[in-house]
């Protein structure tokens, strides 16, 4: 299995990042795409890389426009997404201007997941994802700019590989809901390494402790923490799980498992 990491909040020199995330998820002789970035890394970075065309199949793990902003080079893929990620949403921080985080404007058709389901051979949508556990997996998001209507964003959705990866986007849902709903669908898959961002760039000490804690328990001995995981989370989650290793990579490293 590999994993190119297209689009992030940093690259290697040459590259460029940006606050989005894509990542080109390879296995068995299957490619798919994960998320396309804000819309402009991912294309500078392809040609960079010599990528003269995306992968047939796309995944997209939410509607926000971080993770959507490159749809504009998905024509004739198959784009597989939740119900719901076109609804428009707003990022609306106390004392910040009102910010428009919708997908944008498109033609596409996409294959709507509602439910666990194999999508590809060996690769799973985990479908909309139940907020259970009680992490605090809010955040000032809205589906009008009057802040009248909370954005569960109950659209995310994550993929799960066969050979126990399990591939994030933002995490929104929170990675104890996430990892619990995925044993419950796929309990033959044992997830051992996680890739992706996982929401905690403000969260407090004790939905840290509360992710450490459940982490610590779990089967899971591998985290590449990308885009919107937070340096303080990576260096919490890096005190409190000695035995995990825990990574940082950057666009556009491979991590090969």
């Amino acid at each position: 299995m590999r994993c190119s990491i297209l689009v992030e909040n940093h690259a290697l020199p040459g590259l460029t990042a940006e606050h989005g995330l894509s990542l080109l998820i390879e296995q068995n002789g299957e490619a798919i795409l994960f998320d396309t970035g804000a819309g402009k890394a991912l294309k500078e970075n392809c040609k960079l890389m010599n990528m003269n065309d995306l992968p047939d199949h796309v995944f997209l793990s939410h509607g926000h426009n971080d993770h959507t902003g490159g749809i504009g080079l998905l024509a004739g893929k198959t784009v597989f997404a939740a119900e719901g990620i076109g609804k428009k949403r707003f990022s609306c921080h106390p004392g910040k201007p009102v910010r428009d985080l919708s997908m944008p404007e498109n033609t596409l058709t996409f294959v709507r997941i509602s439910a666990p389901a194999e999508i590809l051979p060996g690769m799973y949508a985990t479908g909309p994802i139940p907020r259970l556990s009680g992490e605090d997996c809010g955040g000032p998001f809205f589906l009008d700019p009057e802040k009248k209507t909370p954005d569960t964003i109950a659209d995310e959705q994550a993929l799960l590989l066969k050979e126990g990866v399990l591939i994030q986007g933002c995490c929104h849902a929170g990675i104890i809901n996430t990892l619990e709903h995925c044993r419950k669908y796929l309990p033959d898959i044992k997830i051992h390494t996680i890739i992706g961002g996982l929401h905690l760039l403000l969260a407090d000490e004790k939905r840290l402790k509360q992710t450490a804690d459940y982490l610590r328990k779990s089967a899971v001995k591998r985290l590449y923490l990308l885009h919107c995981t937070g340096e303080n989370a990576v260096a919490y989650l890096q005190a409190a799980l000695p035995a995990c290793a825990i990574l940082t990579p950057v666009a556009v490293e491979t991590i090969t498992l």
